[in-house]
């Protein structure tokens, strides 16, 4: 039962390559627009990185555009690709309520858009990929809670507006909601790890006692990473942070000596632009059935099990990345946890 199973999925898994090569033929010699709403971190470059791999294997030309975290600049970049005329569009975050007009003039110049990492379909794109939000924030809950005991003073950084943050915040309120010994206080901020310590440092000062803040929820890594230095610059080893994405210096602070940070939901994001690039290869060729929503795989990554974690996120090269020594680690946090991978069942 287990082998034709196994045959099952493979011949699956063939199946779908086969019908992604034979598309991919229509690709060579055409320009693909990856529009970007800013460039800022590994989870940005990697999707970017996931997409070039496979649109520039079929022969096509990248054209990557950079909005600077700047909604209107990003929408002005998707129409400045339609005008150039593109033969299909990525578009890597947004507001679905923002992008639809844009996305609509690409519909009427008949150029396919495919969305990554904006958490819904937005109206007029072939579909969205990316990690299962709620699901990755469930986890997140989860994980910092635990840390916490389930009591205690919960501090979360998150940049309002941003569609993928509000639907982690949201879902970590419903999760709070059944644990009356735990208060958050939310804390707006912008997307700078600079502006995110700063803002940590006058929490501290604040609350200097012991046990006054009990954890540090973080929207993102690279975001909650100034909570990190700030905590660790205080000397407030009793907080625990945990954030989403896996990123190297989500690692770097998982890994480091005596960090507070207990935690990543890793995603894996090269496959986001790779399934969004194999989705637009296939309607370039004509294909018009895609399910709303693509996912990827996550999993966490702790201290018990960050070795692993990060050597399935990043493979063996993440040691020198990080400057760390892979025996170091395990010395200082043994692997005592498997690493377990999540993906959404869908029927």
């Amino acid at each position: 039962m287990n082998l034709l199973k196994g045959i099952g999925w493979a011949t699956l898994a063939a199946s779908l390559l086969m019908s992604t090569a034979v598309y991919a033929q229509e690709l060579a010699g055409k320009k693909i627009g990856l529009a970007a709403r800013e460039i800022t971190n590994d989870y940005n470059r990697d999707i970017i990185a996931g997409a070039e791999n496979v649109l520039k294997a079929a022969g096509a030309e990248v054209v990557v555009t950079d909005g600077g975290t700047d909604p209107r600049k990003h929408n002005e970049n998707i129409e400045n690709l339609i005008n150039s005329g593109v033969a299909a569009i990525i578009v890597q975050l947004g507001d679905p309520q923002q992008l639809a007009p844009v996305i609509a003039k690409a519909n009427a110049a008949n150029i396919p858009v495919i969305t990554t990492s904006v958490g819904s379909k937005t109206e007029g794109a072939i579909a969205d990929v990316g990690g299962d939000e709620s699901l990755m924030a469930a986890m997140l809950a989860r994980s910092l809670l635990s840390a916490i005991d389930y009591k205690g003073t919960v501090i979360g950084f998150w940049v309002p507006g941003a569609p993928l943050l509000e639907t982690r915040k949201r879902v970590f309120e419903a999760v709070v909601a059944d644990y009356p010994a735990v208060k958050v206080q939310w804390v707006p901020t912008e997307h700078s790890a600079a502006k995110v310590q700063t803002q940590m440092e006058d929490l501290l000062t604040a609350n200097p006692e012991a046990g006054s803040i009990a954890g540090v929820w973080g929207a993102y890594d690279l975001l909650v990473s100034g909570a990190v230095e700030a905590t660790r610059r205080a000397g407030r080893s009793e907080i625990k942070i945990a954030s989403i994405d896996g990123d190297r210096i989500g690692f770097q602070m998982l890994l480091d000596e005596d960090s507070p940070f207990v935690a990543t939901i890793v995603q894996d994001v090269p496959a986001i632009g790779k399934l969004a690039a194999e989705a637009i290869t296939k309607a370039v060729g004509g294909e018009k059935s895609f399910p709303s929503a693509i996912f990827t795989e996550v999993y966490i990554a702790t201290h018990a099990n960050g070795v692993a974690a990060a050597e399935k996120r990043w493979g063996e090269k993440i040691w020198d990345d990080l400057g760390m020594a892979k025996a170091d680690v395990e010395g200082r946090y043994p692997q005592t946890s498997d690493l377990v991978v999540v993906r959404p069942i869908l029927p």
